[in-house]
């Protein structure tokens, strides 16, 4: 009986060996995972352009361990990103190759990866990344809460500034220097993002920036260069 198909995208590929590919893969149903994908000649051989970065398969492996053999690929679409939307695509697949765990099931995550890369396509939607890294941040336990302090549970005052850390949550800035800070302001514009001003999307970006770093403990993403190139 040959495995049934999950829906799923390609976040990296490399050559491997002679005739094969390794693939680093997000799956609805397994989470991150690697598989080889392997050709010989003929209708094998021209599959292999298919297995590429935003396009969303169905898929199949077979195997166990940390490496399975992908077994079977279908493409269902290809999102046509170009230009700066393309740079933010491959921004996203950097982050979720190193923010996911191998083989668990993000199957939120998963939709919203999948949205993202529609909106992607909109070269003036400037919130659709900041959007998912926040959707990523949560997954990794990194939620901010937009309506009351965690420490004391007052609620959120636009002119007060605050301080997140993942093991205390959100608290009030007492000037210790700890966590990443945000603003009052920030925290309540987070819950109508679409109406947020510039200066707000502004914050937002800095605040992401210190939050990816501490998810990541310090290590910076290669596709970070590209934004400023």
């Amino acid at each position: 009986m040959s495995p049934e198909l999950s829906p799923a995208f390609i976040l990296r590929r490399n050559p491997y060996r002679d005739t094969s590919l390794l693939l680093d893969m997000f799956t609805r149903d397994a989470g991150k995972i690697t598989c080889v994908a392997k050709f010989g000649q003929g209708k094998n051989s021209r599959s292999k352009g298919m297995l590429e970065p935003f396009r969303q398969l169905d898929a199949s492996w077979t195997g166990k361990g940390e490496v399975f053999t992908l077994f079977n690929a279908e493409e269902k679409r290809r999102f046509p990103l170009k230009a700066v939307g393309l740079v933010r695509a491959v921004y996203a697949n950097e982050l979720l190759l190193r923010a996911l765990w191998q083989h668990q099931p993000q199957p939120e995550l998963f939709a919203q990866y999948q949205q993202t890369l529609f909106r992607l396509e909109n070269l003036a939607d400037v919130l659709a990344l900041p959007l998912f890294e926040l959707d990523v941040l949560a997954m990794a336990g990194y939620v901010l809460n937009l309506w009351h302090d965690d420490a004391a549970g007052h609620d959120i005052e636009p002119a007060m500034r605050y301080r997140f850390r993942p093991d205390h949550g959100l608290y009030a800035d007492v000037g210790e220097g700890k966590g990443v800070p945000i603003s009052g302001n920030l925290l309540i514009a987070l819950r109508e993002p679409e109406a947020m001003n510039p200066d707000q999307r502004l914050e937002l970006r800095h605040t992401l920036d210190y939050l990816i770093q501490m998810l990541l403990k310090g290590k910076t993403l290669n596709a970070r260069k590209l934004f400023h190139e």
